[in-house]
Order: C-alpha cells, then structure tokens, then sequence
C-alpha cells in the first residue's frame, strides 16, 4: 500500500529544500525577488521554485 506522497515505483512525489533537503510541502512567495519554503522556513527565490515543481 502506497501513501499519497508516493509514486508507483515507491519514490517521494514531494520536492527536497534546495537548502536543507527537508521535504516542501508548499511555498509561498513572499516579494519579486524572495520566498520560502515550508515546513523548514528556508528562504528560497522565487525562481527556485519551478525547479521544487519539475522534481
């Protein structure tokens, strides 16, 4: 039995923090140039966060 956050082969559907590897579960955009993630907190530009999307 599979959770939700994982895929048919087992793997995590969720993106790592590009800065402490923690699990996003979600961003938030906070100016043009700025962000975080959560849960961690991590200040991440916004530009990152099409990356946390592809992954």
């Amino acid at each position: 039995m599979c959770s939700e956050s994982e895929g048919d082969d087992g793997s995590s559907s969720i993106p790592d923090c590009s800065h402490c590897g923690e699990p996003v579960l979600f961003a938030v955009v906070t100016g043009p140039t700025t962000g975080t993630v959560e849960p961690c907190g991590c200040s991440v530009p916004p530009d990152l966060f099409a990356e946390l999307r592809e992954e």
